[in-house]
């Protein structure tokens, strides 16, 4: 992708794909949709009026507001919930799955949008840097957790539902990242001096794109009846600098998002297409409400590629105990690594 093609499908006027046959009945899950293309994405889903829609939030009273914000503009035809979920937070997703398998009959939809970026080393609780914490091992938790309720969805409503990860091409920018992986990539991550800050997001997210593609491969739609696909939203004007203590890169996301920034309804498209799209997304990277394979790099496909795959799913799940025949019953039990 070179940066004229980008710039062009910035200004694109993008489709809405997304149609009441795809939601009828069903019930959908959108994570970090307090504000920007969740929310936007929330209110899409909404409006075509589903069986229910779940935002989970990190904070009670943004996800209040944002209920309330859905319920106005579509005239509350569909139940709308705030859940509690903090993605950085493992004990909060186990809490929120555990919720789901208790009071949810059938999950048609996840869509994984929650993120973290920021400029500053912290940690969570387990001592894993946030970014790292909520853009990948948190989304890699949520998943692996829903994956039985989602498949289970397939088999007993005759639908193909769909798990959505929301991520970025910026991740394509920093290949180097993929060096840590020999020295035990989560205990590296922890380390400030070995993944600069200012790289960490778009790190966070190539290594996502990684993990969820071999996800994909382990557990084929043909074996779940689930669609499994990544999408990168383009550059949408959500705030993605709001918690950077740099003003260079506050002031260079400004001016990007002033000249070809994706408004939050537009970039919500781009997730509207990946929860609807067939069979052939699966495991695949889409943007601009395309199927865009030719986006990936070379580096990243292929032999080094699927060996670079394998190697981070090892080092998240454990491939003894999580398999497609059998993650029926061993989902909950097929956790290793930083999980």
């Amino acid at each position: 992708m070179d940066f004229l093609s980008f710039i062009r499908a910035q200004w694109e006027n993008l489709p809405i794909l997304l149609k009441q046959e795809h939601v009828s009945g069903g019930i959908f899950i959108i994570t970090g949709s307090n504000h920007g293309i969740g929310r936007e994405a929330a209110r899409h889903v909404a409006q075509l009026g589903p069986a229910r829609v779940i935002i989970a939030v990190r904070s009670r009273e943004k996800g209040d507001e944002a209920k309330a914000w859905i319920e106005s503009t579509t005239g509350g035809k569909t139940i709308v919930e705030s859940w509690i979920l903090d993605i950085t937070d493992f004990a909060s997703i186990r809490a929120f799955a555990a919720r789901c398998d208790a009071e949810l009959d059938r999950i048609d939809g996840l869509v994984q949008n929650a993120a973290e970026a920021v400029d500053r080393f912290e940690t969570n609780a387990q001592g894993h840097e946030i970014s790292i914490a909520g853009n990948v091992i948190g989304t890699a938790l949520l998943a692996v957790l829903l994956l039985s309720k989602v498949a289970a969805t397939a088999r007993k409503f005759g639908v193909t539902p769909h798990m959505v990860i929301v991520t970025s091409q910026m991740g394509f920018t920093t290949p180097q990242a993929t060096e840590l992986v020999d020295r035990g990539l989560f205990d590296a991550l922890k380390q400030e001096n070995l993944s600069p800050m200012s790289d960490r997001y778009a790190v966070s997210k190539l290594i996502g794109i990684i993990l969820f593609r071999e996800m994909a491969k382990v557990f084929p739609a043909s074996a779940t009846g689930t669609v499994i696909n990544l999408i990168s939203p383009g550059l949408c004007n959500t705030g993605l600098a709001r918690n950077s203590h740099s003003l260079t890169w506050r002031t260079q996301v400004w001016l990007l998002n002033l000249l070809i920034g994706r408004t939050p309804e537009m970039g919500s498209r781009t997730i509207l297409h990946a929860m609807m799209a067939e069979k052939e997304s699966h495991g695949a990277f889409l943007s601009d409400c395309q199927i865009k394979e030719h986006w990936v790099p070379d580096w990243a496909k292929h032999e080094g590629g699927e060996a670079l795959q394998k190697g981070i799913w090892d080092q998240t799940v454990d491939p003894r105990k999580l398999k497609p025949q059998r993650f029926k019953r061993r989902a909950r039990s097929g956790l290793k690594g930083p999980l």
